[in-house]
């Protein structure tokens, strides 16, 4: 568990002071050569399907009465797609059903708040865009209250179901509980983001784990009624990515092409900018590198 002060740790302070100065009006107008690469099914069809829960902002969501996804992932993915010279196409999904979504072949890839990790490395294969992490939102009455999660010993915190990475985190985090003699905090796993929220604006539960930056956008949004305990404390670190079945190599490869030339002409570290979410970007676009395995 770590304290990160200010935002997200920017990891691409030195990046983008010296690629945003490149960008010109227009870069980056032609197709990737990696379109060739991609699937002749996805390639017949133009259209780029991307299942997604469309509910954690600033990441991928829908903003209210609007249709169009909207978030940083998305503006990624909608140049991507666009250099790939294909459509994008979203269908919506409960988080717990993105990875076998993309095992039924649902949709072509899973997006919108889905961590790399080792564990589901062995189901699925990642394409890395953004280092984040996971935070604990509380009601604004309760910020003195809670500055870790050794905090909530014997009070309840909710969570996204599926959320595989943070529940190893709470594990952990219970079982220092018992060390010192305390009561097991209770873990609630919710379906959506906004239910989670709802439960605890009701006060069923003390408190919400969920995205950093998702987090800061609510908190911005709702001034003086929730706040993230600590200021900006992170549970866990861990590297936002986006999913492929195993045997969709050829577009995984695809979009970790692109996602690096976007990254190297500077579309990448603008377009998380437009979210505040640059200094979350990463020095590389990797493939199945999760935060366990980075120093």
């Amino acid at each position: 568990m770590t304290r990160i002060r200010g935002t997200i740790r920017k990891i691409a302070a030195a990046l983008a002071a010296g690629t945003l100065a490149c960008i010109a009006t227009g870069a980056a107008a032609q197709t990737s050569d990696a379109a060739q690469t991609v699937p002749q099914e996805i390639r017949a069809r133009g259209v780029l399907t991307v299942g997604s829960q469309q509910t954690f902002p600033p990441v991928e969501f829908k903003k209210p009465d609007e249709n169009e996804v909207s978030g940083a992932s998305a503006l990624l993915l909608a140049e991507i797609a666009r250099r790939l010279d294909l459509r994008l196409e979203y269908i919506h999904g409960e988080y717990a059903s993105l990875i076998p979504g993309l095992e039924s072949k649902r949709f072509d890839i899973a997006s919108g708040g889905i961590s790399d990790t080792e564990e589901r490395e062995e189901k699925v294969d990642f394409v890395n865009y953004m280092m984040s992490g996971g935070s604990i939102l509380v009601r604004a009455a309760d910020k003195e209250k809670y500055q870790t999660i050794a905090d909530f010993c014997g009070d309840t915190v909710a969570m996204l179901l599926g959320s595989n990475t943070i529940m190893a985190a709470l594990e952990k985090a219970n079982a220092e509980c018992e060390a010192a003699g305390k009561p097991k905090f209770t873990v609630d796993q919710l379906p959506s983001a906004p239910d989670a929220r709802a439960q605890l604006d009701l006060g069923r539960v003390d408190g919400y784990l969920g995205d950093f930056p998702a987090l800061v956008y609510f908190v911005s949004n709702a001034p003086g009624n929730y706040a993230i305990v600590g200021g900006n404390y992170i549970l866990t670190p861990y590297i936002t990515s986006w999913a492929f079945s195993k045997d969709n190599t050829a577009l995984r490869d695809a979009v970790q092409k692109v996602a690096q030339e976007m990254l190297e002409d500077g579309t990448y570290v603008k377009l998380l900018g437009e979210w505040g979410l640059e200094g979350g970007a990463l020095p590389e676009i990797t493939i199945n590198l999760p935060a366990s395995k980075r120093n």
